[in-house]
């Protein structure tokens, strides 16, 4: 029976395959490895049913995204509290008489 050689370096999917690119591939599989998936038996992320702003902390969804384009900034637009847009001032706010 023949004795299996002994190898040097982890096998690969690319072994026995001709080819220049392949050698390559051989060669930095033995240093990057696998990938590196994480745990396979960990739940998916979910995202929140309702987000906060990480800003007011008011709710995302009366928010507005102005999206800038290419090469320009994206804005977050927050809504106007409701006391701002009818004019009353806070009762714990000092009177100016």
């Amino acid at each position: 029976m023949r004795e299996r050689k002994r190898r040097l370096w982890h096998e690969t999917r690319w072994d026995g395959l001709p080819g220049f690119g392949n050698a390559v591939r051989r060669l930095l599989y033995q240093f990057e490895g696998a990938a590196q998936l994480g745990d396979p038996n960990e739940p998916a992320y979910v995202p929140p049913a309702n987000p906060k702003c990480p800003v007011c902390s008011e709710p995302m969804k009366d928010h507005s995204v102005a999206r800038g384009g290419p090469g320009k900034p994206t804005h977050l637009r927050c809504p106007t509290p409701l006391s701002e847009t009818l004019g009353e001032t806070s009762s714990d706010a000092p009177s100016a008489s």
